[in-house]
């Protein structure tokens, strides 16, 4: 039997056999089928590393985001107000605190005279009970001018060259204001060199609302109402130096808002 073939040549089998044959043209459109059917897919080496270069990428941009998130609260946190920094550095050059009122307490002392150094207490008429020079109104009076009055009193007949110091242990008569998120919100009686942290200590402390960071601190300078931010917390830390207060200081102690 003859076979077409499509180069034009024939082949012969034997007859036994039985088989057509098919044209090579119908296996070429089955193989062109076929590709038109198959789907190309990547390697799958490929998407491993795509995935690991996406999972990389959105990870750097997270860690990225976070580290500037804590840099901003870290610039937050360090921050310190100008003002606070300027009360301290000028404490020491402070003013005396001003006259003495009533109820206000102090401690006179005469060099090597035990028997006239001792605490005093001005009476509710501006006064104090002083020996060998009777009473003495000093109420209005700033300490140097009780150390002048006593001193010329004493010469007069009992010490030739006394030397009279006088301290204020605590004012009465001027106070400090807390308010706010405090253990015992009010005023506290003015002492000398009181400190910010003495001052907390006598109201019993932070209540558990307290936003101790954001205290803010009034004060009245010749004249003028300066409001400043107390760093509470680096100060308690020992990273800011303490503050001593000042008669009529005002303090306001902010609710956390969390």
């Amino acid at each position: 039997m003859s076979f077409g073939i499509t180069n034009g040549t024939t082949c012969c089998l034997p007859p036994r056999w039985n088989i057509e044959a098919t044209p090579l043209t119908s296996y070429r459109a089955q193989t062109i089928q076929t590709m038109r059917g198959f789907r190309f897919e990547k390697p799958k080496g490929a998407e491993m590393i795509m995935g690991k270069l996406d999972f990389y990428k959105r990870w750097g941009i997270a860690l990225l985001g976070m580290a500037v998130v804590l840099y901003l609260m870290g610039c937050g946190n360090s921050s310190v107000d100008p003002g606070y920094e300027a009360l301290v550095e000028q404490q020491h050059d402070l003013p005396p605190t001003g006259q003495l009122g009533v109820g206000d307490e102090l401690y006179l002392r005469v060099y090597e005279e035990d028997g006239l150094s001792g605490d005093f207490t001005v009476a509710s008429n501006g006064t104090i009970n002083y020996p060998h020079v009777g009473r003495i109104e000093v109420a209005g009076m700033t300490c140097a001018e009780v150390e002048e009055y006593i001193t010329t009193g004493l010469q007069n007949g009992f010490l030739r060259r006394p030397s009279v110091s006088c301290t204020i242990t605590e004012y009465n008569s001027k106070q400090i204001f807390i308010f706010g998120e405090v253990q015992n919100p009010g005023s506290i009686p003015y002492r000398t060199d009181i400190s910010i942290i003495e001052a907390f200590a006598l109201t019993g402390g932070f209540s558990e609302r307290a936003n101790s960071n954001r205290t803010k601190l009034t004060r009245v300078i010749d004249g003028v109402e300066v409001q400043v931010q107390i760093p509470m917390q680096e100060i308690v830390e020992g990273r800011q130096r303490n503050l001593q207060l000042l008669p009529g200081d005002v303090i306001f102690v902010p609710q956390s808002s969390f």
